[in-house]
């Protein structure tokens, strides 16, 4: 069937917005007095930023209005491109290497992190395997023709067709050949190091395997494998054993290892109801670290206050219930997982991200979509959300 054109989800196209006009708002917030005093320009990191959002938000236009379907037939390209960056960016001068994690391509001014770009790649490549392989429902999927009238006199009849198909309901045949390709990429981004986005991934290609109808047992026996070797890079690790640790007790050690989470701790405590006023924070004066990406919304949570935390967290709220609700109106297999993948890739990184700087989770360098300070996240996002907009722009509506 012909894509045919509709107008697009304009509640998610707002949603987007409104988020990375309060990211470029609270970068320069947060970043001003740290630009100023390491480059002599407040507006340092403001000013790049904006252009990383001028680019993400052309690619969103674009994206959005080809017919998503047509990734689907380059998905294997984008992945095996998407591999072959994994692998290059840990080649010694290819690579940029900083504090100790190889995981970013310098191109003039500005760098960029492959693995921002292979979650897209990959989430894609899992929706088209899933659309072929998914267990589909028994119900109407074809009809026979019209047999004539017969030998015995009576009129034939159009009989329903049901077709039953395996597929991820088999591990060897159905689930190992996602999971290889999925898990090499996961592997070189583990290797940069970079285990939070390795998890994130993991556990929205996990979900979308769940979705299209894999067995519960099959995707807990791997998740029970998995556990041993996700320990020993945790604790096996000497900064990572220290985050374990001081996620357990950061008054342990308040002046190291716990001083980011009690400073976040307290920008949230400063801030109130209604904030301190934007601009007027204090933990970012080089008291918090990273103000201005990991732990923006801890500057938001003191300049801000609970309001603004709240509206922050209902915008990201609202934006993944309207990704799952344009996959449950998708008639098509490969736009039905396309768009979980999406969403989740976004709604998940926000999650665990706002888990870590409330203290719920361990400390990991995971950005907050849309508003931390970061070219490569802020693109891949805008791109994920050109994606969505796409299916609800040339989805067939039930």
């Amino acid at each position: 069937m012909p894509d045919v054109a509709r107008k697009e989800d304009r509640f998610l196209l707002f949603l987007t917005c409104i988020l990375v006009l309060v990211g470029l708002m609270m970068i320069y917030s947060a970043s001003n007095v740290i630009a100023f005093k390491k480059y002599g320009e407040g507006s340092y990191f403001l000013i790049r930023q904006m252009i990383w959002a001028a680019i993400g938000m052309a690619l969103l236009y674009g994206v959005s209005w080809i017919p998503y379907r047509f990734w689907q037939k380059w998905a294997m390209v984008l992945t095996l491109g998407a591999i072959i960056l994994l692998g290059l960016v840990l080649v010694p001068g290819l690579g940029v290497e900083i504090n100790g994690a190889r995981r970013w391509f310098q191109v003039g001014p500005l760098t960029f992190q492959p693995s921002e770009f292979s979650k897209l790649a990959l989430i894609i490549y899992v929706a088209h395997y899933l659309a072929k392989h998914h267990e589909k429902r028994p119900g109407v999927t074809g009809l026979k023709d019209w047999s004539g009238w017969g030998r015995n006199g009576h009129s034939g009849i159009l009989r329903k067709v049901r077709i039953e198909r395996k597929g991820l309901t088999q591990f060897l045949g159905g689930l190992l050949p996602v999971l290889s390709v999925a898990g090499l990429g996961l592997v070189l981004i583990v290797v940069e190091p970079d285990l939070g986005t390795a998890v994130t991934l993991g556990l929205v290609i996990l979900i979308m395997l769940f979705v299209a109808g894999a067995k519960l047992l099959h995707l807990s026996m791997l998740g029970l494998c998995l556990l041993p070797v996700l320990a020993y890079l945790v604790l096996g690790t000497e900064y990572r054993r220290q985050r374990w640790l001081s996620y357990l007790d950061p008054w342990q050690d308040p002046n190291d290892t716990g001083f980011q989470i009690i400073q976040s701790f307290l920008a949230f405590g400063a801030g109130g109801e209604f904030g301190v006023g934007l601009g007027e924070g204090r933990q970012k004066l080089l008291f918090l670290p990273y103000p201005h990406t990991d732990f923006i919304f801890s500057v938001i949570g003191e300049e801000l206050g609970l309001v603004g935390t709240l509206i922050v967290l209902a915008c990201f709220m609202l934006l993944v219930w309207r990704g799952i609700r344009l996959s449950i109106r998708v008639t098509d297999p490969f736009g039905q997982f396309l768009a979980v993948g999406m969403t989740l890739m976004i709604g998940l990184s926000a999650l665990i991200n706002l888990g870590v700087v409330t203290g719920l989770l361990p400390t990991k360098g995971l950005p907050l979509p849309f508003l931390s300070y970061g070219g490569s996240s802020l693109v891949a996002n805008l791109v994920g959300m050109g994606f969505l907009l796409s299916i609800s722009r040339y989805r067939e509506a039930l």
